[in-house]
Formats: C-alpha cells, structure tokens, sequence
C-alpha cells in the first residue's frame, strides 16, 4: 500500500485530494490541504473543492467534512465561490457556516430542512471517522447534546432526505446513553429505511 506523501497531491484535483484526506495523520491532512491551496488562487481552489464535496455515496459525507475542514483554511477571496452555493441542498450549510466564521454580511437563514440535513451528514461524516474510543465518546457526546437542545429531534430527522438518515438514526440509538432517547431514534430510523423503501 502506498503511503501518501505530503506534497503528493499538490497538481491533483479537489476530488483526489478529498479521497485522500481520510488516509492522513491530522496534522499531514492539514499540512497536504495548505500545500494544495497554495498552488491556487482561493477562489479556483474553492470552488473546486465544493463541486468535489457533492455527492449521494457513502463516502460524501466525509469529502464534505474534509471540504469543510479545507475551506476554513482558505482566505475570505473564495466568498464568492461560497455564495454560489447557498441554495444548494448539500453545500448550503457549510457555506452558511464559513461565511459566518468570517463574519460576513447577508448570510440567509438556514430552513429547518437544511440543518437538519446538514446535522445528518456532520454525523454520517464523524461516524465514518470515529474508530477510536477517544472519538467514539465525542459522538456519544455530540449525540446527547443535540438531543438535548432540540426537543422532538427523532420525530423531524427520520424525514429527512439524505442516503444516511436510517445509518445515523440506528447509530445514535446505539450510542445514546438515556435509553428513552435511545429507543426513540432506533423508532425513527425503523421509519427512515420504511420511507427510504417507499
């Protein structure tokens, strides 16, 4: 097998370099997204790393969680790449998220549907990653408290429209430590994979 090497994907495209990113260590990945950054302008760079964030396979949650995690390291010039997204459904989010890490004006409020799509495929990203007890605890955390701050979380995220919504249900109904909370997302990704089967 072969190692990546950082520099190795500095010529390649956004969606190699998005492949790759799960292979390396931290501090490599960031080290590999600001080599590949340097060799574009921000705004070429980002919108090519956008258009290699969409998807509907299982691995797009984590390219759009690697997108993300490289876009923040781009300089505000990519903003308008940024705005060319905002209506769509799988890149609104992070796009809502990296202007307002930037404090920029007009950003248009997300709809319900959108952050709870985005909420699913944030989880679908972090269970793909999560192999370690350390990161385990973390989702098990992440878990509970978005359960916490949202009352009726189960009864709206079975609706929603993503690949991964019965995977992520069925995970947080594993890893919820309130058995209520638990049995009620097992429930509601029973009604996501009947719905997904309609």
């Amino acid at each position: 097998m072969h190692a990546p090497a950082v520099g190795d994907l500095s010529d390649k495209g956004a969606d190699v370099l998005l492949e790759a990113l799960p292979d390396y260590p931290e501090p490599l990945a960031q080290a590999e997204s600001e080599l590949w950054l340097a060799a574009r302008t921000p705004l070429d760079a980002a919108r090519d790393l956008l258009a290699a964030a969409r998807g509907d396979d299982e691995r797009a949650p984590r390219r759009r969680l690697d997108a993300q995690q490289t876009l923040s390291l781009v300089a505000p010039d990519a903003e308008e790449a940024l705005r060319e997204v905002l209506d769509d459904r799988q890149l609104g989010g992070l796009a809502r998220v990296w202007l307002a890490e930037r404090a920029l004006p007009g950003i248009p409020e997300p709809s319900q549907e959108m952050i709870f799509w985005l909420t699913v495929d944030t989880l679908a990203a972090q269970l793909d990653s999560a192999e370690e007890e350390e990161a385990t605890t973390e989702l098990r955390e992440l878990v509970q408290g978005l359960t916490e701050q949202h009352s009726g979380f189960f009864e709206s995220a079975w609706r929603v429209d993503h690949p991964a919504t019965a995977d992520v249900l069925e995970a947080m109904g594993r890893l919820h430590p309130d058995k209520k909370a638990a049995k009620e997302a097992r429930k509601a990704a029973f009604k996501a994979r009947s719905r997904q089967s309609d």
